[in-house]
């Protein structure tokens, strides 16, 4: 079944004769009867009755228009949605971005890319920054942001943005919320979240070199849970300063962790226009460092 086919089979229709169906579909009325003798073949039986100057669709015409309307429509979305992307109109951007990184700087740049680019299909993934390099390296992501790995995989290309230092944060109405610095023993005190982060799995080998022990309470899946237990006055995080008015940051003596934020993607591989632009608006910046 050819799209042809179907095209021809609509207008004839739609119209109710073959003639003047011909003429809309720009062929010779022979080229569109052999056509529409082709479909009817193809589908076991006639769609149209000819009589004498009156054309009328058969029943199995009428059972197969709505379906065949639908596949015509969805042939030509298809194309329209090539040929956009072809001129740049439509530009899928799948981007992940480690739930950690807070950046007014990655506002203003989407902000940007999507002005410069109206037909922008932004999907925002998030997670731990090992997350998003391994769905990175299995080709579902385009672009991501993340901290840089400590061992550089294969075909990892990568840009430094900025980077973060990880600090104590509690809630403003913690005994320590307004101390300037904090100690790695006044950390250790505290009932600590666990959860899915680099620096704090840096934190707790800096503990263990040094012979303390975590005392981890809690455990949050994610930075948005993570902030909703700390809100709670719960627990106490480990993390990038979260520029949260309810939470406060600080610094922790001892304890230097400290991780580049790269906005990175996969070697080789050739990107998309939108993943391209995005490259260049990310490194035309300057970017905000969050915590120093």
């Amino acid at each position: 079944m050819e799209m042809h086919q179907i095209r021809y089979f609509l207008s004839a229709a739609r119209l109710l004769n073959f003639t003047r169906a011909a003429e809309q579909c720009h062929v010779a009325q022979p080229s569109l009867t052999r056509a529409i003798q082709k479909l009817e073949e193809e589908l076991g039986g006639p769609l149209f009755r000819r009589e004498r100057a009156r054309t009328h669709l058969t029943e199995l015409g009428r059972l197969m228009l709505p379906h065949l309307e639908r596949t015509y429509r969805a042939a030509e979305d298809a194309k329209a949605l090539a040929k956009g992307f072809g001129k740049g109109q439509v530009a899928p951007l799948v981007l992940g971005v480690c739930s950690l990184v807070e950046s007014a700087t990655l506002d203003a740049v989407l902000a940007e890319l999507g002005e410069a680019m109206p037909g922008l299909q932004l999907n925002v993934v998030g997670g731990t920054s090992a997350e998003l390099l391994e769905q990175a390296l299995a080709g579902q992501l385009d672009l991501m942001i993340i901290e840089a790995p400590a061992d550089t995989p294969e075909r990892f290309e990568a840009w430094r943005l900025f980077s973060h230092e990880y600090r104590m944060v509690v809630r403003r109405d913690h005994p320590a919320a307004n101390q300037a610095m904090v100690t790695m023993a006044d950390l250790l005190r505290e009932p600590l979240i666990d959860h899915a982060c680099e620096g704090l799995a840096a934190l707790r080998r800096q503990a263990e070199v040094v012979g303390m022990s975590l005392t981890l309470r809690h455990a949050a899946r994610d930075i948005g849970q993570l902030k909703r237990l700390i809100s709670a006055g719960l627990g106490t995080g480990f993390m990038p300063d979260p520029r949260e008015p309810a939470m406060c940051a600080i610094p922790v003596a001892g304890a230097a962790v400290r991780a580049d934020v790269v906005l990175a993607g996969i070697q080789g591989r050739r990107r998309s226009l939108a993943a391209d632009s995005f490259v260049r608006a990310s490194r035309a910046r300057q970017w905000d460092s969050p915590s120093g």
